[in-house]
């Protein structure tokens, strides 16, 4: 039987970010689960033992075959993989991993009780939750009402990524900022050619279904792994299809499970748009003058300008998320 449930995640030794990021492919690596929605990174004070770092929480909603105790297995199969080491209670921990809420089920046993009986009492899982699902209820009160009830002093976005997997973007515009016109690229530039070919290779490109369309005669990127987003599209050989984030999700799971390897939105303009929340770093060429572009992309408002180089008539400009 199909179930969704919620999840809480947190950590607050070691590279945090990284770790919840590492924790969230592995997630989604289960044979048995779809990760569908993953809220942003929370900087919290320690919760219960206060003499310890600051940690790092998050929530995500998943669906999953099997019962709770394979899905609890499964968890704490990753919290050892990613070294997890129970020095204490509430104590300072590499990854934690917890069961929240499983939609339609409670159950209260030495290992596992749902919803999690901490669940509408800490800030720090509800601040998480209630951005992915503040619809939810727990013993018939929403969400929002524990939230606004709360006390969420000290509770921050965190600076860390707030997604799964750390995407860059890689685009070539003009002054306007156009990026294409009549399915087509502006203008062909052999620097900014050389450049893509040189920031991508051996990493994931992933691009909207017009982008795939324009590649010459339709054929994948060689020495990379091309992915595209696409709800009308059923296969299309060298490229593998996803229908929306959570199926995106759910396949760089298996593609970066054991391999770090860059990961680049391509374009469209709606594939940008979409990917945008996820960028941490921007890869823009800026090409000399303005053409009658029919497609733009996105500004980059969360962004600041971090390098530019000249090569030939090209400038090319990098830039992180603030």
């Amino acid at each position: 039987m199909r179930r969704t449930a919620y999840i809480g995640l947190g950590a607050n030794l070691g590279d945090r970010g990284e770790t919840m990021r590492a924790a969230l492919r592995r997630v989604a690596e289960l044979p048995s689960v779809n990760v569908e929605r993953v809220s942003a990174f929370y900087e919290t004070p320690p919760w219960g033992k206060t003499d310890q770092p600051p940690f790092l929480n998050a929530a995500a909603r998943i669906a999953f075959d099997g019962t709770p105790y394979e899905l609890l297995a499964g968890f704490q199969r990753i919290e050892q993989e990613l070294g997890r080491v129970r020095y204490e209670h509430w104590g300072a921990r590499t990854i934690d991993l917890d069961i929240l809420h499983i939609e339609g089920l409670t159950c209260a046993d030495e290992a596992l009780s749902l919803p999690h009986p901490y669940l509408t009492e800490r800030a720090f899982v509800l601040v998480p939750l209630y951005e992915i699902a503040p619809e939810l209820c727990i013993h018939e009160k929403s969400i929002v009402s524990y939230y606004d009830e709360i006390d969420r002093t000290g509770i921050v976005r965190a600076p860390e990524l707030s997604a799964p997997y750390p995407l860059m973007l890689i685009a070539a515009s003009d002054a306007a900022g156009g990026i294409g016109r009549n399915g087509q690229l502006l203008t062909h530039c052999a620097a900014d050619m050389a450049y893509f070919r040189e920031m991508t290779m051996g990493g994931i490109v992933i691009m909207g279904r017009r982008t795939m369309e324009s590649l010459p005669a339709r054929r994948a990127l060689e020495g990379r792994e091309n992915i595209v987003l696409s709800r009308t599209m059923e296969r299309a050989d060298g490229f593998q299809i996803v229908r929306d984030l959570a199926e995106l999700w759910t396949l760089l799971g298996r593609l970066v499970y054991d391999a770090e390897r860059p990961i680049f939105a391509i374009g469209g303009e709606e594939c940008y748009r979409l990917l945008l929340p996820y960028v941490h770093r921007a890869y823009v060429t800026c090409l000399a003058g303005t053409y009658e572009a029919d497609v733009f992309l996105p500004p980059l408002t969360d962004f600041v300008r971090t390098g530019c180089r000249r090569r030939e008539d090209c400038i090319f400009e990098i830039y992180e998320r603030v």
